[in-house]
């Protein structure tokens, strides 16, 4: 079995929350975790983060997949958190147990209920008044080393580079098991699945760093010690400005890897999507095949809590999870992708 560096070289510091008062414009400070689990049938995307320009203030928002064609929940909040606190925000709370190895994630509060339906229309212009009690207690185990996004797009397999985005100057991911309950009003779940998780500093918004044009987010899970973590984000025009993925073999030994033929945003298609994609690695190839069981779609501009974005130039947020297919082993992943629908589609670059 190989030995694990966990932080990839990071020093722990990196996982806990910054206190000082940032002296850049727009700087601000993003965690979130992505958790699914394929027997309950329930998905998470749980976002932590200081607000740009406001930074005493702590934004929560949470979106649930509930099982089958129940529906979704939704949660946006902000609440001026104490340092002693962080990271945290009005219902939700992130807590590292051990830098890169092992953290909780809490939620108690109330979140909208939105039906399948809404979602699909466009989601609800107004305050929704069905709120459901919702009640997240996880504990996470990392499975496999960060995946740190400036050294690995300058590794050989990557490309571009953190510190000229317009998001953050800064940015990890990391793969976990999840393990905890899931309370809806008087329902309780108990949850076993995998996540995805990241962390991310820096400027965001402000016109600073390269515009956003799309990005791919994606990892996967395997119960044989397989992970694979996978990203590329590109401007308004197709050319890439990051872009780079890892995996990590039965053994633990992980390897750069060359994302190949990102699956992008075509259509929203709520289950029963096929993706695939390749990455290309040191021992040779692992040719992924996920097929959606599980979405949710927002808007990048937060105009709405759940719902498609139909303006023009709008980018829609696509969150899917479902089984993921590795050369006969089937794992479960977690997929974000964002794209503007409204327009023909993108053909990406690399940059030169």
């Amino acid at each position: 079995m190989a030995i694990i560096d966990w932080s990839s070289g990071l020093s722990p510091e990196k996982e806990a929350s910054t206190l000082t008062a940032p002296t850049e414009p727009f700087w601000c400070e993003n965690l979130l975790f992505c958790p699914y689990d394929p027997k309950s049938d329930i998905g998470m995307w749980l976002h932590l983060g200081s607000v740009p320009n406001d930074w005493y203030l702590w934004e929560d928002r949470v979106m649930i997949a509930l099982p089958g064609d129940e529906g979704m929940l939704s949660m946006w909040a902000y609440y001026p958190t104490p340092n002693e606190s962080k990271p945290a925000g009005a219902n939700l709370v992130m807590r590292c147990v051990e830098p890169f190895k092992r953290w909780t994630v809490k939620f108690d509060g109330f979140a909208d209920y939105i039906t399948k339906a809404e979602m699909t229309k466009g989601g609800l212009s107004a305050p929704c008044t069905r709120r459901r009690r919702l009640v997240i207690d996880l504990e996470t185990e990392m499975v496999c080393p960060v995946w740190d996004a400036q050294s690995r797009a300058h590794s050989e397999e990557g490309k571009g580079d953190m510190t000229t985005q317009g998001w953050a100057k800064e940015h990890y991911e990391q793969m976990y098991r999840a393990r905890g309950t899931v309370r809806v009003d008087d329902k309780t779940y108990d949850f076993d699945g995998m996540g995805w998780r990241d962390h991310s500093r820096g400027p965001r918004g402000g016109g600073t760093g390269q515009p956003w044009g799309g990005h791919i987010i994606a990892g996967g899970v395997w119960n044989s010690g397989r992970s694979a973590i996978f990203s590329c984000y590109w401007r308004p025009d197709g050319l890439i400005t990051l872009e780079g993925a890892q995996v990590t073999e039965k053994d633990g030994t992980t390897y750069s890897a060359t994302f190949i033929d990102p699956p992008r945003v075509s259509a929203l298609i709520f289950r029963g999507e096929e993706l695939t994609c390749t990455l290309r690695y040191a021992k040779g190839e692992a040719k992924l095949k996920m097929i959606t069981d599980k979405s949710m779609w927002t808007s990048m501009a937060k105009q709405q809590a759940v719902g498609i974005d139909r303006s023009e130039n709008g980018l829609t947020y696509v969150l899917n999870y479902g089984p993921v297919n590795w050369d006969g082993e089937t794992g479960a992943f977690y997929i974000e992708r964002s794209d503007p629908l409204c327009l023909p589609p993108i053909t990406l670059k690399a940059a030169v």
